[in-house]
């Protein structure tokens, strides 16, 4: 057991394990918010700014103990996740122009992060709103970055729709009352497998530019190559 622990696991690895965890906690807070295990508010406060803190720290630490790889493919997964949700947004904003989905999904992030429902929206709110879901993207961005590495571009087109699924079977979609997966307003279902193609594509083309090395995560240690052993030790 030991063997095989040293075999896959180095404190470059533990450290990408970690990113992972937090990165995954930042989008499931929203569902888990409308899904009533707790107010999104105080989820916002409890597990995404912790979450967030802690990324920070565990950057600090990637940086000063020298894991170049692992520095690249976090940065670069947070950046190119960043800028393609403004290509999704570009279509979501499009879409909800016409009337084709139910809401706008930051601004109702925004009332619920500050608490202010029955308020309506601020700029206070539509700004943590908007925030929060550029969040979002670099953290999927982050994800698939840290877990694949360079990957050809339909694979990051593959895994943006895996995202837009998830949003149409999670919580998320099911509160607003427009069915299973949006089945009611089929323009809902229609933009979000549009939009996840533009974050695709978007985050393919900078994650395949930017990105060092090809590799996944748990690539055994002494397969790497020695280059990248020594910059990640």
């Amino acid at each position: 057991m030991r063997r095989y622990l040293s075999k896959y696991l180095s404190e470059e690895k533990i450290l990408a394990l970690i990113t992972l965890g937090l990165a995954g906690l930042i989008p499931l807070a929203f569902p888990a918010g409308q899904a009533g295990l707790a107010k999104f508010s105080e989820l916002a406060l409890w597990v995404l700014l912790p979450a967030l803190v802690t990324m920070g720290g565990v950057v600090l630490a990637v940086k000063f103990r020298h894991h170049r790889q692992l520095l690249n493919r976090i940065v670069t997964g947070a950046i190119a996740g960043a800028l393609a949700t403004l290509a999704l947004e570009l279509i979501r904003q499009i879409s909800f122009a016409q009337g084709w989905m139910p809401g706008d999904m930051p601004r109702l992030i925004g009332v619920l992060i500050t608490d202010r429902f029955m308020l309506g929206p601020s700029a206070l709110s539509d700004f943590m709103g908007y925030a929060y879901h550029f969040i979002n993207g670099a953290a999927f961005g982050v994800i698939f970055s840290v877990t694949f590495g360079k990957k050809p571009i339909w694979a990051s087109l593959l895994w943006g729709q895996f995202i837009g699924l998830g949003l149409l079977i999670s919580p998320v979609v099911d509160s607003m009352g427009i069915g299973f997966m949006g089945s009611e307003m089929p323009s809902m279902p229609i933009t979000v497998v549009v939009a996840h193609l533009a974050w695709g594509l978007a985050f393919g083309l900078i994650n395949h530019r930017w990105t060092a090395g090809p590799g996944w995560l748990l690539t055994p240690v002494e397969s790497m190559p020695r280059n990248l052993k020594t910059a990640t030790s």
